[in-house]
This record gives structure tokens, C-alpha cells and sequence, in this order.
């Protein structure tokens, strides 16, 4: 006796169809898993046994053999255990075949039968679009999390016996349905930047990162409203698409995280800066914060204490907005599309610039503490602020290379207020190049960030001077180009140039007391 259902593995960032196969046989009796599976899977057969006498279903004193194929890919978690019960039932003819046929089947079998939830439901049920299933089985808890996916019909079930009355046709299968995408209140909404107090160069700067997505390191003592700006960040960016708040919401299924498909804020990630490279970046079959923070902002507090391999590790993805991983026997890219937003004190001790307290670090301390960050990976911030003191004054901060202030922005001003501001401006991108200015590069950035004559001799002073080389002009202009839009200008203006040199504060151990 022989029978077969497919379910859905998980392998890292990958989600694929398997075929489970059992069979049923004379021999000494025994239950067999064969198709490389791990410990979780393996112990399956245990579960399935107590599950199945759980609802008076045992299995025949007979040989049996369960495979999961393909047989040479590794097959991990406890997601099998409903699909193999039911191939077991099927194989004995206890449950017809014809409903099985069509269906994906994935869940976690107690001891009394009851199905639990499973990692990474989201991705499942993509997968099994995909692979053309048009039903697919999951536990009762992650109905509403399935339904997200277009084109599947989702039978949820609480226990074995639901799952036997639903393959014998005793209940009935539900139609089609996406949920509606309604945009909740992110984590950050109740985060409102008039909370911060005073920063209006600071603030303006967070507004113009919003627009173009450009890279930010802010950089001031404790206390100076760092950490405060970073949270509020989120809360300026436009609502994710709902394709896009899918594939955000399918890698956090991935990684076990929770993030519901119909959350359409940007995602925020903010790791220790103890955080390991593999976690900052992730391997070929587990996912790191770089990738959980794909299509939002990552936030790196205490900037130059993370490990400096995990720094460096940064420099390709902040450019290619991907993360090519090549291991002995894997190769993976992962997704990387993120905003990062970098906090650091300008000295070890943090109190250079503070008004209240004095700063006892020499300029030798304090340049070792900037060589932790190295310049190829400082070149890649777009836009470099000095985060004052309450009461202070910037000390590391070129701001008036260009001979210019900043744009005047309200201090009271609400995150609702400004973020309809940076929402129309990134409008206005889209529609002119269909990405956000900090992926302008090469023809593009010439065509859509064309300057004017003024501020191309204000870009060329620049870089005579030193302050500038060849990926500098190119973070200048394209941060001017989101100041052009923030203003509602079809063409880049000198005084746009001037306010991106402006956001280019450059860390000088020279400045140190």
C-alpha cells in the first residue's frame, strides 16, 4: 500500500515543495523516515504515533517507510507531522487520495492530536501558490496569515480528526479570499518628533533622509537626542506597498519573527552593538538583522563598538541593496534593501561639545576612536549631522562649507505634518524614476540630478579642497536632488548643493579639547 501528499519545506530564505511517500509493507513492524531529515523530523514518527491513537487511528503492525523527496536536501522542523499522518492514513486507505492531490499540507502534531502552529506559514503559502497547489492545509491559528495569499483556497484545522473529516469531504473547503491590506499603526506611531526638543538642523536632516532613503550618522554626545531621532525615523517613511509589506512579512516568517502581512510600516531593526557578524548579516540558511530590516531602517547605536568585521561586512549591501553570501557548500543572496541610521558619540567618553561637562579625552584617544570606523565605510553616509548638546554647540560639524544654513524647520512641528511632506516629495521621485534618490547612480543620477552651473563649481570647490572625492559628489547630489523635491523644484538649485554640503559634517580629531 502506497500513498503521497506534498507539503512545503523551508531552507533558509528558500521555500520549496516536498513530497512525502509512505509506504506500508510485510516486515518486522516499524516506522521508518528516510530523505535526510533532521532530529525534529525524525521524532515525528513518535508524534504521529501518539496523535493517531490520540483519535483511535493506529497504524497496521507492519513495516512502514516514510520519504521525503527530493532525498538529498535536508529537511528541518516539526511541519511535517500532519502531512505524514495523513499519508500513513492514506497508504491504508482510511482517507481517499483525491482531496490530497490538490493540497499542500503543513502542521505540527501534539501527543493528543491537536495541530500547532509552524515557523514561517507566510512563506509557505507563497511557495505553494507557486508550486500551482490549490489548497493548503494550516494550523487554525495561522488561517488568517495564509489567507494574505492570493489564488489558495486554506483549510485550517485545529486537530487530526478535522484534518481526516476535511479529507474524507465531510466539511467543506473555503473559497478564495484575500485579507484587506489596511494599513495599522506601526510600532512607531505613537513616536512624534516634536517630542525632540530644539535639533531643527538634525530634524531637517532625518526629513531629507526620508525622502531619498539616504544613509544617516548622527553624531553627539549622550543626552543629545540621537537615539530619539533614529525612532522617529519610521514614522516619516511612506506605507510599504502591499507586495512589498508581503515579502517583509514572508522574511520575518522565515527568520520566526512576527510581522503581520497586512503591517504596512517600515520595518525597524536595532541590534547591541554585541551582535555577532552571522547575526548582523546572516548566513546562507538563517536571516540577520540586515535582512529583517529590508525595506526599513536599521538602526546601529554606538556606531564604532560593533565588531569591525561586522562593520566592513556592511559596505557592499549599503550600495548593491543585496547581500551575496558564497560559504564552502552554499550561495545565497539575501535581501539587504535598507535604510541605515548610525549613532556615535565624538569621543570614547561622549562628552566632546557638551557644554555642562568637560572632555578629558587626547587626540590621539579620540582619533583611535574614530579609526573604528573606517573611511570606505564612512564615505557610504550620505548625510553626517552634528547632534549638539542641549545647550551646545557642534564641534565636529562643517556646516558652513558651503557658506549656507539649513532650511528653517519648526521645532513643533508633528510627525504627521512632516511625513506628508516627505511623501509628496518621494512622490515626485517615483513618478520621475520610479526609485528614491539614494538609488540614483550612474546615467540615471546625470539625467535626473542634472546641475546647474553654480552648484557644479560648488561640488568641484569641494573636492579640490579634499572634502569630497568621487562617491561623495555623487551622495551630494543625490541628497540635493531630495531637498529639490522637498521643495517641489523639477530642477536641482545651488542652494540645494549648498544645504547637502551642509549635511556632510566631517569628523576632525583636531577639534577634540
Amino acid at each position: 500500500m502506497h500513498a503521497s501528499v506534498r507539503s512545503i519545506a523551508l531552507s533558509g530564505i528558500d521555500a520549496f515543495e516536498i513530497t512525502i511517500e509512505a509506504s506500508i509493507a510485510g516486515g518486522l513492524p516499524g516506522v521508518y523516515v528516510v530523505g535526510l531529515p533532521d532530529t525534529a523530523v525524525r521524532e515525528a514518527r513518535e508524534r504521529v504515533r501518539s496523535a493517531l491513537r490520540a483519535a483511535r487511528l493506529t497504524l497496521p503492525p507492519s513495516r512502514v517507510v516514510v520519504n521525503l523527496a527530493p532525498a538529498d536536501v535536508r529537511k528541518e522542523g516539526p511541519a511535517f507531522d500532519l502531512p505524514i499522518a495523513l499519508a500513513l492514513l492514506a497508504a491504508q486507505g482510511r482517507v481517499p487520495d483525491g482531496r490530497l492531490r490538490d493540497a499542500a499540507i503543513v502542521g505540527e502534531l501534539g501527543l493528543d492530536g491537536c495541530v500547532r502552529p509552524v515557523r514561517g506559514v507566510l512563506a509557505v503559502a507563497l511557495a505553494a501558490r507557486d508550486a500551482g497547489c490549490l489548497v493548503l492545509v494550516v494550523p487554525l491559528d495561522q488561517a488568517d496569515e495564509a489567507r494574505s495569499v492570493s489564488g489558495l483556497q486554506v483549510v485550517a484545522v485545529g486537530s487530526l480528526l478535522e484534518a481526516v473529516a476535511w479529507a474524507r469531504g465531510a466539511t467543506t473547503v473555503e473559497p478564495a479570499r484575500v485579507a484587506s491590506m489596511v494599513a495599522p499603526r506601526g510600532s512607531g506611531a505613537a513616536l512624534d518628533l516634536r517630542d525632540v526638543r530644539g535639533q531643527r538642523v538634525a530634524k531637517r536632516a532625518m526629513e531629507v533622509a526620508a525622502v531619498g532613503r539616504h544613509h544617516v550618522l548622527l553624531i553627539g554626545p549622550p543626552g543629545s537626542g540621537k537615539t530619539m531621532l533614529a525612532e522617529r525615523l519610521p514614522g516619516l517613511l511612506p506605507p510599504l506597498s502591499h507586495t512589498d509589506a508581503l515579502e517583509v512579512a514572508r522574511l520575518h516568517a522565515l527568520a520566526g519573527t512576527s510581522r503581520h502581512p497586512r503591517d504596512l510600516s517600515a520595518p525597524w531593526r536595532a541590534p547591541h552593538h554585541s551582535v555577532s557578524l552571522p547575526g548582523l548579516v546572516g548566513t546562507p540558511t538563517s536571516l540577520g538583522e540586515l535582512s529583517l530590516a529590508h525595506g526599513g531602517v536599521l538602526f546601529m547605536d554606538e556606531w564604532p563598538e560593533f565588531e569591525r568585521r561586522a562593520l566592513e561586512a556592511l559596505r557592499e549591501p549599503l550600495e548593491a541593496r543585496v547581500l551575496e553570501l558564497v560559504r564552502a557548500r552554499a550561495r545565497r543572496t539575501l535581501p539587504a534593501d535598507v535604510q541605515l541610521v548610525a549613532a556615535m558619540n565624538p569621543c570614547p567618553c561622549g562628552l566632546a561639545g557638551d557644554p555642562r561637562r568637560s572632555c578629558e579625552c587626547t587626540p590621539a584617544t579620540r582619533r583611535r576612536y574614530l579609526a573604528r570606523v573606517s573611511g570606505p565605510l564612512l564615505d557610504r553616509m550620505a548625510i553626517r549631522v552634528v547632534v549638539a548638546a542641549p545647550g551646545g554647540t557642534p564641534v565636529t560639524a562643517d556646516v558652513a562649507a558651503a557658506g549656507r544654513r539649513s532650511a528653517p524647520v519648526a521645532a513643533a512641528e508633528p510627525t504627521s505634518v512632516v511625513a506628508r511632506r516627505v511623501a509628496s516629495a518621494r512622490e515626485r521621485s517615483l513618478r520621475r524614476q520610479g526609485h528614491p534618490n539614494g538609488a540614483l547612480s550612474g546615467a540615471s543620477l546625470a539625467r535626473h540630478a542634472a546641475l546647474c552651473q553654480a552648484g557644479s563649481a560648488l561640488l568641484q570647490r569641494a573636492r579640490a579642497d579634499g572634502r569630497l572625492g568621487e562617491r561623495g559628489i555623487d551622495d551630494v547630489t543625490r541628497v540635493a536632488r531630495s531637498l529639490a523635491d522637498l521643495a517641489g523644484r523639477t530642477a536641482v538649485a545651488v542652494d540645494d548643493v549648498a544645504e547637502a554640503l551642509a549635511f556632510r559634517a566631517e569628523l576632525r580629531t583636531e577639534d577634540a579639547p
